[in-house]
């Protein structure tokens, strides 16, 4: 069935508008001709803009050109404004959410954005970042950079797009140490794309473009090549590189690298700092499956998927070039490689155990406590040395029910309670691996099991909990140098399992139930805001609510990560969003959608939301004029202001104060 496209006109065919076309008060024309009869009261009720147009002081105009908008783009918004409703499409989309700009409606705003960031692809994402540039309020360049960023290979091989980019955005997208090639090749293929879309005026640039090549990751080859190519060969404005060309020639690079190298803004491999391995634990109509997930970079907004494992890890440890999986629920455990991709059989915990705690310190992995089917506690701990392959039993500790067991400066801090009921009382041992001995330290002030402990900046945090009769929202930080333990604000929910994580320098608490696997149960996870000290709720839209279905591994090592991107940015490897970022929210939204935001809040101090009144005035002084012309019907001239000089004219004339 054909799709059908609304009319302005159909509107008034049906209710609740039928037979209202002939109250229409005022006329709207695009220059190519098209004349809207619209009703000002309406307009001006969903509208800023129509509402300073109509309810302004600007005159009586009743005849209004607006120049520089066409009328297909003015008869989508116009429909939106009545019925609520629009029909965006790939041919439509950026217009719409130009003109939703414009005329100042956020709700169009907000729908059009989330349409062309869903729709964005390597061969449009350069026409967006070109329209976002210019209109920087549309509030989608950072992520049509990222974008590019992520897919820069695609975008430099698919089209020529590049040259239209300006000098800056170029050089912004080279100096990235995240940019996703194959090899430094891309970097030079876009050099030679982005010069000779305007040769030979852009000549003067390559030297400049050159410095962005990283000479580590340069070869012999492509160095050749680039001393070779005519852009620099017969380019006077390369003068000292050409004196090179003979020696290049004869094979010896040398001395080119040298010089490149010596001006190079690039002087390490194009390699992240870190990047993340996720799990994901995925429920569908045939079953439910755990997937595996490189991350691009240290970003978490795209992915590629790399394996299915049969376990459901609560663990993940990172040692060398492998991933230590423990499922403690069910005592299984396996090694991932991650430059292979593939699972490893891992050597079992010599005593079973289930519900233990897993801690990696100094290159080994120790299991502590735990119990057997009989619920009794277990008091071996094992050490994993991966040198050895083999698990051994460390020093006990003084017995007690340990509920948690975390890594912070280089000890493992096990935290428990000894007494049993009606008067436990709370111990925290600590655990040296260079002498295999544990000591005391102070407890926490206020008794509670089944909470959750983790280290974050330094110190040690417990979160949550219950007692005989209640489940606790407390909170408690412990501060290794002074040996005390202080109170925090409380939880604004109490969850069952509390599970803490700290993802991109982020604590982040959620309910780790395994009832609320499939469902999310419906508690939703806070963050702390370290700043304001006070743990914040994640809002309902944003992906972080889905947190319990994922488990983090943050690959710091430079050697392990560069061996991993140089997996991950083979030619047919494919990066998609991923399921815990969206792309639906703005940097104008108050909802929390990804963790890049919850930083950028935490950062930020209270935004003050502006009046209507100083709204706009801004916006009117950014770039309406109206000029009332000799016609019979007044006609209002609405176009951007091009100049500081026009605006300060303008509000001279209108009263204003510029």
């Amino acid at each position: 069935m054909p799709f059908h496209q609304l009319r302005f006109t159909d509107i008034f065919a049906s209710d609740p508008y039928k037979d209202l076309e002939t109250f229409a008060d005022a006329t709207l024309r695009t220059e190519d001709g098209t004349k809207f009869e619209v009703h000002r009261i309406l307009l001006a009720h969903r509208s800023i803009y129509f509402k300073a147009l109509f309810c302004g002081d600007f005159g009586d105009g009743l005849d209004i050109l607006l120049k520089g908008m066409d009328s297909k783009t003015l008869e989508n918004v116009l429909i939106y404004l009545y019925t609520g409703n629009i029909q965006l499409d790939s041919e439509n989309a950026v217009d719409v959410l130009i003109a939703s700009d414009y005329f100042m409606i956020d709700p169009l705003m907000k729908e059009s954005r989330s349409f062309v960031l869903k729709e964005m692809t390597p061969s449009n994402c350069i026409y967006l970042f070109l329209t976002t540039w210019r209109i920087e309020k549309l509030g989608i360049l950072d992520y049509c950079h990222r974008f590019i960023i992520v897919h820069f290979e695609e975008v430099v091989t698919g089209s020529d797009e590049v040259g239209a980019l300006p000098l800056e955005a170029v050089t912004r997208f080279l100096k990235e140490k995240c940019l996703n090639i194959s090899s430094e090749r891309t970097v030079w293929n876009a050099i030679v794309k982005w010069v000779t879309y305007d040769y030979p005026e852009r000549l003067k640039f390559v030297p400049e473009l050159l410095k962005y090549i990283s000479v580590e990751d340069a070869n012999e080859m492509l160095v050749k090549e680039i001393v070779s190519h005519y852009v620099v060969r017969e380019n006077p404005f390369c003068s000292d590189l050409i004196l090179s060309t003979s020696q290049a020639h004869s094979g010896n690079v040398r001395d080119f690298q040298q010089m490149l190298k010596s001006e190079s803004f690039m002087l390490e491999s194009r390699v992240p700092t870190n990047l993340h391995l996720i799990t994901h634990y995925y429920v569908s109509c045939a079953g439910c499956s755990i997937n595996v997930y490189f991350t691009c970079d240290g970003k978490i907004d795209f992915w590629r998927k790399i394996a299915n494992i049969a376990i459901c890890p609560d663990y993940l440890v990172q040692l060398g070039h492998h991933i230590y999986m423990f499922d403690s629920w069910t005592n299984r455990s396996l090694i991932f490689d991650l430059l292979e991709s593939k699972c490893i059989p891992m050597v079992p915990i010599s005593k079973s155990r289930c519900r233990y705690c897993v801690v990696s310190v100094k290159g080994c992995i120790y299991v502590i406590g735990g119990s057997v089917e009989a619920l009794e506690s277990i008091e071996d701990i094992e050490r994993f040395d991966p040198a050895k392959g083999k698990w051994e039993q460390v020093s006990s500790m003084v017995p007690m029910f340990l509920c948690e067991a975390v890594a912070m400066n280089g000890h493992i801090y096990a935290i428990g309670d000894i007494g049993g009921e009606p008067n436990p009382i709370m111990m925290v041992q600590v655990y040296d691996p260079s002498s295999d001995t544990w000591s005391f330290v102070s407890a926490p002030r206020s008794f509670r099991h089944e909470f959750t402990t983790i280290a974050f900046h330094g110190r040690l945090y417990i979160i949550g909990g219950e007692t005989i009769d209640c489940v606790l929202r407390s909170t408690e930080v412990y501060d290794p140098v002074k040996d005390v333990w202080m109170p925090l604000p409380d939880l604004p929910v109490s969850y069952v399992i509390p599970k803490a994580i700290v993802l991109k320098d982020v604590l982040i608490v959620y309910e780790e139930n395994l009832v609320y696997r499939g469902s999310g149960g419906g508690t939703p996870p806070v963050y702390w805001d370290s700043e304001n000290r006070v743990w914040r709720v994640i809002q309902e839209s944003s992906p972080l609510r889905k947190i319990h279905l994922f488990q983090f591994c943050t690959i710091t090592d430079p050697k392990v990560v560069k061996d991993i991107v140089q997996q991950n940015r083979r030619q047919d490897n494919e990066w998609i969003k991923s399921s815990i970022h969206s792309v639906s929210s703005s940097s104008n939204d108050s909802v929390l959608a990804t963790l890049n935001e919850i930083v950028e809040e935490m950062k930020e101090k209270e935004d003050v939301v502006p009046s209507l009144q100083d709204r706009l005035h801004e916006e009117l002084k950014r770039r309406v004029s109206l000029t009332n012309t000799k016609r019979i019907h007044s006609v209002a001239y609405v176009t951007p202001l091009s100049s500081t000089e026009e605006v300060q004219f303008w509000l001279s004339s209108k009263g204003f104060a510029a």
